[in-house]
């Protein structure tokens, strides 16, 4: 074996280590977003979309987290461009802050999982490091 073709395995397996990372990053940070969005009749949480390159704009007719989470595994793109995962419904920031009797914290959705988002990167990297 060469150091050139150490370095190039060495180059390879490096990337596809950033690659498993961002995604797991990805995944975990928008399933807590979709699983702490408060119910009522699960339209909030149908309409958790995930997209990249550029966020959806429309609301679309499907309720539960089932959908969205199926959809966010399958578009969750990698180091290639952008993830966006939008939420279009007109009450969506009200929810964010509360406005919910079915809130189970004022820290919504968005906010406490971003607060963790030392803990998922640190995760990910232990997780996926080659």
């Amino acid at each position: 074996m060469s150091f050139s073709s150490d370095l190039g395995r060495f180059s390879v397996a490096s990337l596809q280590a950033v690659e498993r990372i961002t995604r797991a990053i990805k995944l975990e940070l928008f399933s807590g977003v979709i699983l702490d969005t408060p119910v009522d009749t699960g339209r909030a949480r149908g309409n958790w979309q995930t997209s990249t390159g550029y966020p959806k704009t429309s609301t679309v007719e499907r309720f539960g987290a089932n959908a969205s989470l199926n959809e966010m595994r399958n578009s969750l793109g990698g180091l290639d461009g952008t993830t966006y995962l939008t939420n279009n419904l007109p009450y969506i920031e009200a929810l964010e802050y509360g406005h919910s009797i079915q809130a189970r914290s004022p820290d919504g959705m968005l906010r406490k999982n971003f607060a963790r988002i030392n803990q998922i990167v640190q995760r990910a990297i232990n997780q996926h490091s080659i």
